[in-house]
């Protein structure tokens, strides 16, 4: 029997986005930006597809996990907003997978916050206008 686990439903998009690793301490940018799409999204998490998850010798995953003082920040751009929504999450799995011959990464990722419903649903509902 399988039973689901998450808090939250999730809603399955394919939505583009960028993520950096920044200090919580002061702001500043460890890494990034690297290029990631949003696989699914809920109140409390998202799976993340990636096509790399280094850069020079930061892993997105590992250092970020090692490093209680860095969190990942999703850069969401919505049509037909100006301002960049940014989501602070930290990196709880990641998994290696092969997609039309293209190694690529999934990445489960929870939010440091929840996000609201009414934001989640506009964002679903902007997602699925494009």
């Amino acid at each position: 029997m399988n039973t689901e686990l998450r808090r939250s439903p999730r809603y399955a998009d394919f939505l583009p986005i960028s993520l950096s690793a920044c200090r919580n301490d002061n702001g500043k940018l460890v890494a990034g930006p690297l290029s990631a799409r949003i696989l699914d999204l809920s109140n409390h998490g998202s799976c993340l597809l990636l096509t790399q998850v280094m850069m020079q010798s930061f892993h997105i995953f590992h250092s970020t996990r090692e490093d209680d003082f860095i969190d990942l920040v999703l850069h969401i751009n919505l049509p037909g907003q100006k301002d960049t929504l940014e989501i602070l999450a930290t990196p709880i799995w990641l998994n290696a997978t092969k997609l039309d011959d293209i190694k690529v990464f999934k990445m489960g990722v929870n939010f440091l916050e929840g996000i609201d419903e009414n934001l989640l649903q506009n964002i679903n509902k902007m997602i699925n206008q494009k």
